[in-house]
């Protein structure tokens, strides 16, 4: 296949895997309301057009349940729903949305896996943008390109990917990645393999990871990452990205620091990184990540 067709038709098909909920989804959904019913437990729902709703479940039938909160009783229909979470009245986090960009630190993966049906779009430094998609609970894809001005169609990069993973245990969450990277022009790309793990406990993940890379018959020496994503409150996270470059001396590591702005389908990074080297200089980072 022509490489000018490979990314188009890989991000086609992540599209077209976007849809109203499936019959089965509803199902769910009209499974946990009714059990938040009986046992008069509060719900956290998003709807499909991003808009949330907390309250009690006051009435099922076949196509709506009725939610009701301080504003009154609204009637959502089952298929009009992206997700439900019971409420915990001990963890007021159970009542945040959901963090759109949950799955990674500024730049790599972090253990966790995307929920199936679900992805986002990621943007950094306008000139790279990358796709996220969770096919299932344990594989999600992704496929990247850049767009950087003046090195023309032939010379910009692009990369694709996917990861497998899952949780050991209610704490702990595994994953693998394998990404190839090349250029639209040139014969021979990188392949990196790239393990993480992922505690997490209350609202605070530390993530590690070891990865390599390789082409043709070279292979690199390992990348050592150690990071941290905590979120304080609905809105914001801090957050940080540490790495042990190959073929860097391990006393210089590559720090960074920095914090996410999240939103309902939005979440912005400002971070800054230092360089491994005498100089005090920090290099920024901005990127966001698009809920799709």
């Amino acid at each position: 296949m022509n490489k000018l067709l490979i990314l188009p038709s890989f991000c086609l098909l992540i599209l077209l895997g976007f849809s109203t909920s499936s019959v089965a989804q509803v199902s769910k959904h009209k499974s946990t309301l009714i059990s938040a019913y009986e046992n008069q437990q509060e719900v956290f729902i998003t709807l499909l057009n991003g808009n949330t709703y907390t309250g009690l479940v006051v009435s099922i039938d076949d196509e709506m349940a009725g939610i009701q909160n301080n504003d009154g009783v609204f009637n959502l229909r089952y298929d009009r729903i992206e997700s439900i979470r019971l409420v915990d009245p001990s963890d007021k986090s159970s009542r945040w949305y959901k963090n759109p960009a949950n799955n990674k630190l500024f730049i790599t993966q972090s253990g966790k896996m995307l929920e199936p049906k679900t992805g986002y779009y990621q943007n950094t430094y306008i000139f790279i943008s990358n796709f996220s998609y969770g096919l299932t609970k344990n594989f999600s894809v992704n496929a990247g390109f850049s767009m950087i001005p003046g090195l023309g169609v032939e010379n910009q990069l692009y990369l694709i990917g996917a990861k497998v993973g899952g949780k050991a245990s209610k704490n702990i969450s595994l994953s693998a990645n394998i990404n190839y990277y090349n250029i639209l022009d040139s014969n021979q790309g990188i392949t990196t393999l790239f393990g993480s793990s992922t505690f997490t406990f209350n609202n605070l993940d530390l993530t590690a990871g070891l990865g390599v890379g390789f082409d043709g018959n070279n292979t690199s020496d390992a990348l050592v990452i150690l990071g941290a994503q905590w979120r304080i409150s609905e809105r914001f996270a801090l957050l940080s990205e540490n790495m042990v470059l190959p073929d860097i001396d391990a006393s210089e590591p590559l720090l960074s620091f920095g914090a996410r702005f999240i939103g309902r389908r939005i979440a912005t990074d400002l971070g800054f990184f230092s360089l491994p080297s005498e100089t005090d200089a920090l290099v920024p980072l901005v990127s966001f990540a698009v809920k799709l």
